[in-house]
């Protein structure tokens, strides 16, 4: 599942290592995630800069979240969370996206035992 990471960029004095960080966690709990860090760089105009991660999060399946007290001056974020949610995109945190993931694997396993027990 492809996921969108928004969160606090402009406000955030850490976002390259939260969006970092957040992106590793999901990658390791399976998800392929799309980050604005790789992707926008800090020379292009805000403008610009928006316009591309509307383009690529209208790609995505679902959006993930990263949760920090900047989150609420970010409006980039906000604009990015209304639109996901115009679009009927899951909005999840990215917590919740990693506690999905395990759920899921759990499911998965139960399953496939089973199936052996069959």
């Amino acid at each position: 599942m492809k996921l969108y990471l928004s969160g606090a960029i402009s406000a955030n004095p850490n976002y390259k290592n939260d969006f970092e960080n957040a992106r590793k966690r999901l990658n390791d709990a399976g998800f392929a995630v799309v980050s604005p860090t790789i992707f926008c760089d800090e020379s292009m105009s805000y403008d610009k800069a928006i316009r591309k991660c509307l383009q690529v999060l209208s790609t995505c399946y679902a959006v993930a979240v990263i949760e920090t007290p900047y989150q609420s001056q970010s409006t980039r974020s906000q604009l990015e969370l209304r639109i996901a949610n115009v679009l009927s995109m899951q909005v999840k945190t990215v917590d919740e996206w990693i506690e999905y993931a395990e759920r899921q694997k759990q499911k998965r396993g139960l399953c496939r035992r089973r199936e052996m027990r069959g």
